[in-house]
């Protein structure tokens, strides 16, 4: 998401001053955790820090920010359902406030999103923030999604992957595999299975989904990504299929261990959006487990 937010930042500075909002630390049960963020304008907000009237007094206090022209300040959030709470789920939410405006601002915000769309990790600093000294923030470009196998359900996945702040790459060794355009939203590559490398020339975190139409592509990808350092490796395919490759690889013991297989989570899945639906779920639960305890195994 930071990638997605700090382009919409620099588009919306054109224009004219914005707040954003980050949430700095939270305690107990909260809507959104410490890194969320949302953008205030006058007459727009997007994004979000929770919704409801927590995420109301947050767009109140943006717009005073706006209007009186400060620069910074912070709203402390009470969840717990006492009197004047902003609601009962329980914890509080610490929140700051930072108006972005002019030219030095404008361009801060297009060099963060350039670096994150290159898949550079960039850093906010406090001041940038408004939050205490020491608040920095590693800002994260977006988890590239390898789909290898060019087939429906790849189709149904970049369709719904696309909404989920992922980096879209597919890859099929058919030739002419991609001469339809129906991939018009990933980043496409065919040929040998030794092509894969390319996708790996990045910073950015990589998740493998494979989803090949047959054994002997399954096979020789796990091959080809034995040695790569990746995010989450899952393949489709049924108990058999999994078993008979897991028989062919015996001996590359390390790659069958990272290996998640059937990938998806188990929701009775059939139609190639469903499966998307399942394989999504198992991804952005990883993502957020692994962004929560600094683990990409």
């Amino acid at each position: 998401m930071d990638e997605r937010f700090f382009t919409r930042l620099s588009i919306l500075l054109e224009d004219d001053a914005v707040v954003v909002a980050s949430v700095l630390d939270t305690r107990g049960a909260t809507p959104r955790k410490a890194g969320s963020r949302m953008l205030i304008a006058a007459r727009s907000n997007e994004f979000s820090v929770g919704g409801g009237l927590a995420e109301a007094r947050v767009i109140d206090a943006a717009l005073a920010l706006l209007q009186q022209g400060g620069t910074q300040t912070q709203l402390d959030i009470d969840l717990t359902g006492k009197h004047d709470a902003a609601g009962v789920c329980g914890g509080s939410m610490r929140i700051a406030l930072r108006r972005w405006y002019g030219s030095v601002d404008r361009l801060r915000a297009q060099t963060i999103g350039r670096d994150l769309r290159a898949g550079r990790i960039a850093t906010l600093q406090p001041e940038e923030i408004g939050g205490d000294v020491g608040a920095s923030a590693r800002l994260q470009p977006d988890a590239r999604l390898l789909i290898i196998g060019g087939g429906h359900c790849a189709l149904a996945l970049v369709e719904l992957a696309r909404l989920l702040d992922f980096d879209l790459w597919v890859f099929d060794s058919r030739p002419g595999c991609f001469a339809d355009g129906q991939f018009a939203d990933a980043t496409t590559c065919s040929g040998d299975f030794e092509q894969l490398a390319q996708a790996f020339d990045t910073q950015r975190a990589v998740y493998a989904v494979l989803l090949n139409r047959d054994y002997a592509s399954d096979v020789a990808t796990l091959r080809v990504l034995r040695d790569r350092d990746l995010a989450f490796l899952g393949m489709m395919g049924s108990r058999k299929r999994i078993a008979e490759v897991g028989t062919a690889l015996s001996r590359d013991a390390a790659i069958l261990a990272k290996l998640h297989a059937p990938v998806g989570l188990s929701i009775g899945a059939h139609t190639p959006h469903e499966i998307a639906v399942s394989i999504l779920a198992q991804l952005v639960e990883r993502r957020h487990r692994a962004s929560k305890l600094g683990d990409t195994d």
